[in-house]
């Protein structure tokens, strides 16, 4: 009689595992992020490298949080906005500043000095609605904003 439970309890469960699935398989049910290649362009109307001085970068620094700037980046561009972020660190200072006139848009705009005392900016006007960015980039001691699709930059 023993053997005999046994195997019923056996079959049972070898019918249950075979009856029951864990996950379902399905092309259709793997939740993926794809990115969206159709948003609007925000710089469509700018050309793909926009040379600038960080010089005149230097004063957002000293804005306070709430304040209004209007920053030529270029004689065809301004980026006019209200700062929202600032950050003081040891070496390195960041401002971020919401755009009005791009609606959408942010530039956050960071120096950094190393331990030289040499200089290095960094930063990027980006917004998550549209398909399209600029981020600063140096050659030779030179910077510009590089046009760059929202996607080159981060992943969803």
């Amino acid at each position: 009689m023993k053997n005999l439970s046994i195997t019923v309890l056996s079959a049972c469960i070898v019918f249950c595992s075979l009856t029951s699935s864990a996950q379902a398989i399905s092309p259709k049910a793997v939740p993926l992020n794809e990115p969206d290649y159709n948003k609007p362009k925000l710089f469509a109307d700018l050309p793909d490298k926009v040379d600038f001085n960080p010089n005149n970068f230097l004063n957002l620094f000293v804005l306070q949080v709430g304040q209004s700037v209007n920053v030529p980046i270029s004689s065809t561009f301004n980026f006019s906005g209200q700062v929202v972020s600032k950050s003081n660190a040891d070496r390195s200072s960041s401002v971020v500043i919401r755009s009005t006139n791009r609606p959408g848009a942010r530039l956050i705009f960071t120096k950094v000095t190393g331990e030289n005392d040499s200089v290095t900016y960094l930063g990027r006007i980006i917004s998550m609605q549209h398909g399209d960015s600029y981020e600063i980039v140096s050659d030779n001691n030179q910077y510009y904003f590089k046009k760059k699709g929202i996607y080159d930059l981060m992943t969803e």
